[in-house]
């Protein structure tokens, strides 16, 4: 193997087991990339039902709860391929690319809602910005996988 060459470019051969855990990562971080496209057709549905009531701060709450709901799935479901990431070994993308994702969904998102709704909406913005890498993230976790899969000894 020569220096420009990397165990992601070349074919990896392992155990059976491994390209188990390996599809059902591929699957779940297709699921993971699903939910998080909708998630920007959740947030407008909360827009624009919280704008059927302005002013009712608890009828705008109510038509987030879709998108609230939502990301705490995103979360769990960037732990769970973490998990996977590690015991897959495919390569150390698998558990950081996860981690990172778990990071900006339960540590980053839910500060800068609040932010957003409190203090500016710039907030809010990079509240979206943070959503699209999200998404990004998502996408290239499915396509990495599915690139480079596992393949049995």
């Amino acid at each position: 193997m020569n220096v420009a060459q990397t165990t992601d470019a070349v074919p990896r051969h392992v155990a059976g087991w491994r390209t188990v855990i390996d599809r059902f990562y591929q699957w779940i971080a297709l699921l993971g990339l699903v939910l998080a496209l909708l998630q920007v057709a959740f947030a407008a549905l909360g827009f624009w039902g919280a704008e059927e009531k302005p002013g009712d701060q608890a009828w705008g709450m109510a038509a987030f709860e879709p998108h609230a709901i939502n990301g705490m799935v995103l979360y769990v479901i960037a732990v769970v391929l973490f998990i996977l990431g590690l015991l897959s070994r495919a390569n150390w993308k698998v558990w950081a690319v996860p981690l990172v994702l778990f990071i900006l969904l339960y540590g980053a998102q839910g500060l800068l809602v609040g932010l957003g709704f409190g203090v500016s909406k710039w907030f809010g913005f990079v509240h979206a910005l943070n959503g699209v890498v999200i998404i990004a993230g998502f996408a290239w976790i499915y396509l990495n996988r599915v690139r480079r899969p596992l393949t049995v000894t």
